[in-house]
């Protein structure tokens, strides 16, 4: 497979290094203020893989579409650009996929929140909320994997109807979930989720040891979404590779 690395930092020498290994090849390198390439060139590539700033990205986006060639998308931050980005995919006929996390770690993590939610829900003495670390570069807060995680929890827990963050004035009433930040030295991602009660507390809590789970996760993802149109999800991705639902 030949690929396009846009974003050329930590993450995306990552995935260049798990790339090559695989067998791959690079032919093209861009950063978020690189001119688009020929368009001869990028039709010369398969997938394009995003880690970049989410400045750019429509933009990127548009570019990529135009050139018919499909996107896999592991910045975070553009969720307001999500219809506009759907608009260009399905126009040009070409497929996206983006996630919050490309760790498979992360989906089997994420599965078990969902679980753990679901109990949980049957016992209202049980409060809870998300805290998360990142290196102190992450340009983003909270990661778009704490939403992810306060999303599921919205949907399994009846008694949460709000998901809050930031500088906080006052308290947090008892339909709000609260996702805390830190962003401090070298950090690649840690995520705990926390459900406390008078009694008892219960932390589930992931680990990203280095950026190589996420290098894979998205050349999974780039392997997946040769050959198909639409934008999806990573989940959809790990789903299919697993045979099985990851939502319950």
């Amino acid at each position: 497979m030949i690929i396009a690395l846009i974003g050329y930092g930590k993450m995306g020498k990552e995935v260049e290094a798990v790339a090559t290994e695989r067998g791959w090849s690079v032919a093209l390198r861009q950063t978020s203020r690189s001119s688009p390439p020929p368009e001869a060139d990028m039709r010369a590539v398969d997938v394009a893989i995003h880690f970049a700033r989410a400045e750019p990205l429509l933009r990127h986006v548009e570019e990529w579409s135009r050139a018919g060639r499909p996107l896999v998308v592991g910045t975070t931050g553009w969720g307001s650009d999500l219809d506009a980005i759907q608009r260009i995919v399905d126009s040009s006929g070409t497929g996206l996929v983006y996630g919050s996390n490309f760790s498979p770690g992360m989906q089997i993590f994420q599965h078990i929140v969902r679980q753990a939610g679901t109990l949980i829900d049957r016992f209202p003495e049980y409060d809870a909320g998300i805290h998360e670390t990142h290196h102190r570069h992450k340009a983003d807060s909270p990661s778009g994997t704490a939403l992810t995680l306060g999303r599921i929890l919205l949907e399994k827990l009846a008694r949460k109807s709000e998901l809050i963050h930031g500088t906080l004035q006052g308290g947090v009433k008892a339909d709000q979930l609260q996702i805390t930040s830190a962003r401090t030295g070298a950090v690649v991602g840690e995520h705990t989720v926390l459900f406390d009660s008078p009694a008892d507390a219960i932390e589930l809590t992931h680990k990203a040891k280095s950026r190589r789970g996420f290098a894979l996760g998205a050349l999974l993802a780039a392997e997946w979404i040769l050959g198909k149109t639409g934008v999806h999800t990573f989940d959809e991705v790990v789903s299919e590779l697993l045979d099985t639902p990851l939502r319950t």
